[in-house]
């Protein structure tokens, strides 16, 4: 075992805690200059708990904490988010401190060799400064290695958190560092060389290394799996939406059907069995075209060419809205069958945005028409969505966050649309304006 000076290892020990918090901050993103001192304070503390305890205060060290977080948030079995990444950054400084120690003798071990160096440099105490200089740039690299990856860091503690995977990262960290501290003890024992310790270490950082590796590789595998459940979920909820949207229509039409046919029966009597206010409400019933509400022929025939059960549906529920806006949909299918084959979901949303935007911006005008085309080419399926243009409309800025001619807060959709196109590759998106109309056209690849 070695022994320094006390200042010596107070500076070191004091560093060493220093280095954890830095790498603790730089996790959790917060980056201000109170916390930083705070840090500092804690840091100086803790060096002198160290000199009392050696190695073992950092096991003290992580029992505060986390008896601080459980006192914190008052219960037991509390969140361990954060916990998780401050052992995380104890190991981390753990292993590094070891790195930079083995990297420092074997400098010294090639100077040895190739020039006859002075007793002081031969001193464990410049050896043990030497090693935290070195631990200092090596986590200023990892400092800046955070920065540079925050956000797929981040990602990857959504996916913990959302999964629920916490308590186990926290078992799993919890194990790696007190297996670290009883390789360490177990080294200071004299009987043990400091080679056959090192190979030791080595050996155990390797494994943890692969440890964390599968854990971060389950996460992304368990994340992936949730994700296709909760598709398939909502695929399903949305069919069973759609379809029952689809039932309705079908029996208000056979209910209009047999109404109609019912009171046109009423002409086999007299006229002159029928008061006035009967006989004005039959008038009124006999004039309507075709005495029908809902979709006309054609609309239908039109529809009929969408296999995509959810996408009719979708159709026919902007169908209505638009009616009771007065707005009148222009259906027009170029093909005898439309199906689309991947990105249903995407699609839909896509869809029904552009829908809607267009039914509120043509209701904002004189001229109350939306357009609607699918268009099948050879690889491809085109949706065009086309309405009339009652603002001034930036092509260039409407896709982005929150831009909206509709007031502040508003434009919402658009983004929406864009965030969809740019998570699919297989799905494109053309703007253009033709005259007083503005036609945005979903692409979708379907090889």
């Amino acid at each position: 075992m070695i022994t320094l000076p006390i200042p010596v290892e107070y500076v070191v020990d004091s560093i060493f805690i220093f280095l954890c918090f830095l790498l603790y901050q730089q996790l959790i993103s917060e980056n201000n200059i109170y916390l930083m001192n705070r840090y500092v304070i804690y840091s100086l503390f803790w060096g002198l708990i160290s000199l009392l305890f050696e190695d073992y205060s950092y096991i003290l060290f992580l029992m505060f904490f986390i008896m601080w977080d459980s006192i914190k948030q008052k219960k037991i079995n509390f969140d361990k988010g954060q916990i998780n990444l401050l052992i995380f950054s104890v190991v981390i400084q753990m292993m590094l401190s070891l790195l930079c120690e083995v990297f420092t003798n074997l400098i010294y071990l090639i100077l040895s060799k190739l020039f006859n160096i002075s007793s002081f440099f031969v001193s464990h105490s410049f050896r043990s400064i030497l090693s935290v200089f070195v631990n200092i740039i090596f986590v200023l690299i990892i400092v800046k290695l955070i920065r540079e990856n925050y956000a797929k860091i981040n990602e990857i503690e959504e996916k913990i958190l959302s999964l629920k995977l916490n308590n186990r990262f926290f078992l799993m960290l919890i194990s790696i560092f007190l297996s670290f501290e009883i390789i360490l003890f177990v080294g200071n024992i004299q009987e043990i060389t400091y080679l056959m310790n090192v190979t030791i270490l080595f050996s155990f950082m390797f494994f943890a290394f692969l440890l964390c590796w599968q854990m971060v590789e389950l996460v992304q595998s368990v994340s992936i799996r949730q994700k296709t459940i909760n598709d398939i979920e909502q695929n399903r909820q949305m069919r069973e939406y759609l379809t029952n949207i689809q039932e309705q229509y079908d029996d208000l039409r056979k209910f209009k059907h047999d109404f109609k046919n019912i009171v046109l029966s009423i002409s086999a009597d007299s006229k002159k069995n029928m008061n006035k206010d009967y006989e004005d409400i039959y008038k009124e019933l006999v004039q309507q075209k075709g005495f029908v509400a809902d979709l006309d022929g054609k609309t239908i025939l039109e529809l009929k060419k969408i296999a995509n059960e959810p996408i009719r549906g979708l159709i026919i529920q902007k169908f209505f809205k638009a009616r009771s806006n007065n707005i009148k949909i222009n259906i027009e299918i170029v093909d005898d069958c439309i199906k689309f084959t991947k990105n249903l979901l995407e699609i839909i949303r896509v869809v029904g945005i552009l829908l809607d935007n267009s039914i509120e911006e043509a209701a904002s005008g004189d001229k109350r028409e939306v357009r609607v085309a699918f268009i099948k080419n050879q690889d491809t399926i085109e949706v065009s969505v086309e309405n009339p243009i009652n603002h001034f409309i930036d092509v260039r800025n409407i896709f982005k966050k929150e831009y909206s001619t509709k007031g502040k807060n508003r434009g919402i959709g658009l983004t929406n649309v864009s965030e969809i196109i740019n998570k699919n590759s297989n799905l494109f998106l053309d703007t253009e304006i033709k005259g007083k109309f503005l036609r945005i056209t979903l692409i979708v690849l379907e090889v």
